[in-house]
Order: C-alpha cells, then sequence, then structure tokens
C-alpha cells in the first residue's frame, strides 16, 4: 500500500482578499441644531380651536353614522313584527275561508229542495197544488180581472 501525503493551502478561505466589500465606518459628524420656531399665545389658541372644530366635526359624523346605524336596526326590528303580524292574520284569514266553505255546505244541506218540501209537509202540514186548483188568467183581452170574493175566503 501506498501511502499519500496531501498538504493545504489554507490562505484561500481567508476573508481580507479583495473580493470582499470593505466596511466603512459610519460617520458620525455633529449636525447644527435647527432653530424651533416659538408661537404665540395667540397662534396656539388658534391651532386648539382648528383641532376642537375637527374633534366636533368627526364626533357629529360618528354619532350621525351610529344614528342611521340604530335607525336601520329599528326599521329591521319593526318590519320583522309587522311581517309576524301579517301572517297571523292570514292564518287567520284562511281560518274564517274554510269555516265559510263549512258553513255554506251545511246551509245549501239546510235549504235543499228535499229538506224544504219535507219541513213543509211535515211540521206546516202543507200539501203540494194538485192541477185542478191551478187557474190561469188571461189579461190579453181586458184592462181589468174580475175576481169573486169567494175564491179567496172572503
Amino acid at each position: 500500500m501506498a501511502q499519500y501525503s496531501q498538504t493545504f493551502d489554507f490562505e484561500v478561505f481567508e476573508t481580507h482578499s479583495s473580493a470582499a466589500p470593505q466596511r466603512k465606518e459610519k460617520e458620525t459628524t455633529a449636525q447644527p441644531l435647527k432653530k424651533v420656531k416659538l408661537r404665540t399665545k395667540e397662534q396656539l389658541r388658534a391651532q386648539e380651536l382648528r383641532g376642537l372644530k375637527k374633534s366636533v366635526g368627526l364626533l357629529c359624523f360618528v354619532l350621525t353614522v351610529f344614528a342611521i346605524i340604530s335607525m336601520q336596526i329599528s326599521a329591521g326590528a319593526e318590519n320583522y313584527e309587522l311581517m309576524r303580524e301579517i301572517q297571523k292574520v292570514e292564518a287567520q284569514l284562511e281560518i274564517a275561508e274554510s269555516e265559510n266553505i263549512r258553513l255554506t255546505a251545511e246551509l245549501n244541506g239546510i235549504t235543499g229542495i228535499a229538506i224544504i218540501d219535507t219541513y213543509a209537509t211535515d211540521v206546516l202540514g202543507m200539501t203540494k197544488v194538485e192541477n185542478y186548483q191551478i187557474e190561469c188568467v188571461d189579461l190579453s183581452g181586458a184592462d181589468s180581472v174580475l175576481y169573486s170574493s169567494s175564491a179567496f175566503g172572503g
């Protein structure tokens, strides 16, 4: 077996090569102080009034939006209650219509010809008219009608 001996060049891994950019230290130079402009009391008061006006305007806007939203919610709740009441009335109308149909059918059953005929003969003691009891009156000839009072029970 052969033994190998290798040598390594570690200088290749050094960071001070010219390929890497050099860091520059920040220069701290003293900048001259800015002069602050002093305001008078009137200017400060005017600025406060402008700020107050903006605050009041914003408050009014927020209150208006809140009022509109609350009115919308209130109207929606009222609309819901009215819809429920309409549904109740419609249900009552359906019940009344079905009761009307039932009563109409019952009335038709009571007032049928056969029932009236039975009531007239059984309860009231009436009889049907016979052909010999019918008298025809001819009004085409004269302007007056003569009848005997004995025919009418008088």
